[in-house]
């Protein structure tokens, strides 16, 4: 997620990791993973192993085996994670009738939840104005506006073109761009009223967001 935010504000959220009791290890691979541990080299070739019985990976994901299956069938091919490699318009080679958007369309995009929501509304229009008669040959151009990432509780980095922000301002910029991106007014207040009891009676319950974009265009 903070691969978006680069520089300073990477070196502010490492500190403010530092600060609350997390280990960074930058630039580390991971070779295994058993049920004790997990066991890392460095860039120089050094190994070492990190004990714990409690291990949680959130590195990335991996396509649904339904992309495979679509690849297989139209004689597309599939990236190392199980992504279709699609035409520039988000269509499957040779089946301009079929879109592949988010986490199925290998399109050397970040994996993050505006590119699947750009790429879905892009596929909506096209398909409109298919259906009214008009042909829409475009290619599917994805439009970064920024990077949020959360740290800590009221702390977070942001970066929107040349606006960059940390902290506790940060955090407010994430929470009023979480709150816009969600549908319905209802739904907004409910999330504003969850978050407001757990991050000040410190549940972790509610400390989530519902969209969980990483970016927001902003994991």
């Amino acid at each position: 997620m903070l691969a978006g935010i680069g520089g300073k504000l990477s070196r502010k959220a490492q500190r403010r990791l530092e600060q609350i009791g997390v280990t960074v290890r930058l630039e580390a691979k991971v070779l295994s993973v058993d049920a004790r541990g997990v066991e890392i080299s460095t860039p120089s070739g050094e190994r070492s192993r990190i004990e714990s019985s409690c291990i949680v990976w959130a590195a990335g994901v991996s396509a649904t085996p339904l992309a495979a299956m679509l690849a297989a069938q139209c004689g597309a091919s599939v990236d190392r994670i199980g992504r279709i490699e699609v035409a520039p318009d988000l269509t499957l080679p040779g089946h301009p009738e079929v879109f592949v958007v988010g986490d199925m369309a290998a399109t050397g995009l970040p994996g993050v939840a505006q590119v699947a929501m750009q790429g879905g509304k892009f596929a909506a229009a096209t398909i409109a104005t298919r259906v009214a008669g008009r042909e829409r040959n475009r290619e599917f151009k994805y439009q970064d506006r920024g990077t949020l990432a959360t740290i800590s509780r009221f702390s977070a980095v942001a970066r929107i073109r040349s606006f960059e922000a940390s902290g506790f301002v940060g955090w407010m910029l994430w929470l009023v761009v979480h709150l816009t991106y969600l549908i319905g007014f209802k739904n907004r207040v409910t999330t504003l009223l969850h978050w407001t009891v757990s991050f000040i009676g410190r549940s972790r319950s509610n400390r989530t967001s519902p969209l969980a974009p990483g970016r927001f265009d902003t994991d």
